[in-house]
């Protein structure tokens, strides 16, 4: 699986763009503000509905423009595919081969990818809704049924919260059972998914630092004792009911998935609090290429890899770890703002991309050498 050819019309800087790309690395290079973060974002858009830099999505429409397209061809399943992806304020068209969509969310699980940035610091020093939506993105990408049972138990609890502010149980006990249904099941995706992700994470921790570093995540629940999935839906209906005093006093919900967060520790020590600006990046490149792994296994085929400002992520000495290791990620997009001289650990061609205004300036291949 790889992305083959991307077409942008009017998004960010890019009022026009046909890309073609090699199923190996790139290398996306120019000065700041040229575009190469623009079509990273574009990339990421494709794979998953979303921006990994703005909620705003009127924000990617180019200056004075009513709307942004995208196209992309890629390789799947040995076959060659289509995603077409339209919008503006008012309208979003998807188009997957010959079926048409109006919700960016049937593009989850698709072409899948793993993206590492420099925003993604707040995985460690953010809120743990930050934390969250790391997971959901994630388990969306390889579980159909994730999305549609975070939607359902977001729109059910809104029910109830209206209802505590309200002060009434008319219908309150509905709106918990299906809650607690969604509830069970997001709980056990998460749990299943760090599982997966506690060992590559770790073994990715001890190659960047060359095994100075350990590192441990695991998942914190908002109940004192989460139950286990057989009894899942029974527990959470007769804990909201139990909470319902206190909770239309405060007008809220106060247990649930949506107050839950992820632990990541380094050396038995909570990395938000105890760790350096190196560690802490550490972190989050071992997170995302535990992701890769996670996902690669699941679909059974490699996800899309991109690197964010490649040349900050991490120091010299990390950096050049995570080089004799970048080409087992397949078709990987590295943006820089300079001129990088990368060797690599094995044979495989490079593309690298020189982006000016919104323009690709020049495409040209090299080979990783030993």
């Amino acid at each position: 699986m790889f992305l083959k050819r991307l077409l942008l019309r009017n998004f960010r800087n890019y009022r026009q763009a046909e890309i073609v790309f090699s199923p190996s690395i790139h290398l996306i290079q120019g000065e700041n503000g040229q575009g190469k973060t623009n079509l990273l974002e574009a990339i990421h858009f494709v794979s998953t509905g979303r921006s990994f830099r703005t909620r705003c999505m009127t924000d990617l429409i180019s200056f004075e423009q009513k709307f942004f397209y995208l196209e992309a061809e890629f390789y799947k399943e040995n076959v060659t595919q289509t995603l077409k992806i339209y919008y503006d304020e008012n309208t979003r068209k998807v188009q997957y081969n010959e079926t048409a969509y109006t919700s960016f969310n049937c593009l989850l699980g698709i072409l899948p990818s793993v993206l590492l940035s420099p925003g993604d610091l707040s995985l460690v020093n953010g809120h743990p809704a930050e934390r969250r939506r790391f997971l959901d993105l994630h388990i969306a990408q390889i579980d159909p049924l994730y999305v549609p049972h975070l939607g359902r138990y977001f729109k059910a609890m809104k029910q109830r919260n209206q209802l505590l502010r309200s002060k009434s149980e008319s219908t309150i006990q509905a709106w918990e059972q299906v809650m607690a249904h969604s509830a069970t099941y997001l709980i056990q995706k998460r749990q299943q998914a760090i599982a997966a992700l506690k060992t590559p994470s770790s073994h990715w921790m001890g190659i960047l630092s060359r095994k100075q570093d350990s590192l441990d995540i695991h998942y914190h629940s908002s109940l004192s004792q989460p139950p286990d999935n057989s009894d899942g839906i029974l527990h959470f209906q007769q804990l909201w009911q139990k909470m319902r005093p206190k909770e239309m006093h405060i007008g809220t919900t106060l247990i649930g998935p949506h107050r839950d967060d992820l632990n990541i520790d380094l050396a038995d020590k909570s990395a938000k609090i105890f760790s350096s600006e190196g560690q802490k990046r550490s972190c989050i490149s071992s997170l995302r290429f535990a992701q890769w792994e996670h996902i690669s296994e699941t679909v059974e085929s490699a996800p899309i890899l991109g690197i964010d400002d490649f040349g900050i992520q991490l120091d010299q000495e990390r950096r050049d770890q995570l080089k004799n290791h970048l080409c087992k990620f397949k078709q990987v997009f590295l943006t820089s703002p300079m001129q990088l001289q990368e060797r690599f650990a094995e044979d495989s061609p490079i593309q690298i991309l020189t982006i000016e205004n919104g323009k690709i300036q020049n495409s040209r291949y090299t080979i990783c050498e030993k």
